[in-house]
């Protein structure tokens, strides 16, 4: 499998190549929707036991920037002595499964071109680990810095989970793709919905519903991607017809 195209830093925000790629695109968020995990910070946490609680309720509560978030985890990490080296972390984020299915699917989603964008609140070192799994062309995720194996107190919040959209935003005025869709579990995922031809919620939050597009559930990930398939297979047809 094609080895994943690292995104350069410019403006703020990764970016790739500026060439178009009419290819129809799938942003997937990848906590929930790629892997079995809700959120790879907080397995993170949970394994160290540490309890990021209070940082958490003031980002919900917009206390503070999601850059400040992340550097205050960071911080705990730090500090409680457990997770000073990177290896430590690489190690726990190593054993957070793919959702059943995830391989398979994207299989098939890249034979029937399509694109595979993650956009991801999570961790970068996870999120590269799955990208190269699945075929993805590009990776947007939150990245912890080391120097000589070290983690260091800064991060970079490449995605606020609240902003997803502007990341979708981006790619489609630089790629221009034949159409687009956006997989998300949860309400962090609005923004990338909203910006979308479709939008899939996929075991979506009990107390959360997509109303821009489909809700989905599933234990087989396969199902998923035989109805984001379809998707293309009714357009096809359509411009069959029109033909």
């Amino acid at each position: 499998m094609e080895s994943v195209r690292y995104a350069a830093m410019k403006a703020g925000l990764p970016y790739s190549q500026n060439l178009t790629d009419p290819r129809p695109v799938i942003f997937f968020d990848m906590d929930g929707v790629l892997t079995s995990e809700k959120s790879s910070w907080n397995y993170v946490n949970r394994t160290l036991g540490i309890d990021n609680s209070k940082n958490f309720e003031n980002f919900k509560n917009n206390k503070i920037s999601y850059e400040q978030f992340l550097k205050l985890d960071l911080a705990l990490w730090i500090q409680s002595g457990k997770a000073r080296n990177a290896s430590t972390v690489m190690e726990i984020l190593n054993r957070i499964p793919l959702f059943p299915g995830v391989e398979e699917g994207c299989r098939k989603l890249l034979k029937h071109s399509y694109n595979i964008v993650i956009v991801s609140g999570g961790i970068y070192w996870l999120a590269q680990r799955v990208g190269e799994i699945i075929g993805a062309s590009e990776i947007y995720a939150n990245m912890i810095f080391a120097r000589d194996g070290i983690i260091q107190p800064e991060g970079r919040a490449v995605v606020d989970p609240k902003n997803k959209g502007e990341i979708v935003k981006s790619y489609v005025s630089r790629k221009k793709p034949e159409f687009t869709i956006s997989v998300g579990d949860s309400p962090d995922d609005e923004s990338m919905f909203t910006n979308t031809d479709y939008s899939i919620s996929f075991n979506n939050d009990p107390d959360y519903e997509n109303i821009h597009g489909f809700n989905m559930r599933s234990s087989d990930f396969s199902d998923l991607a035989e109805f984001i398939i379809s998707i293309k297979e009714e357009r096809d047809e359509i411009k069959r017809n029109k033909g």
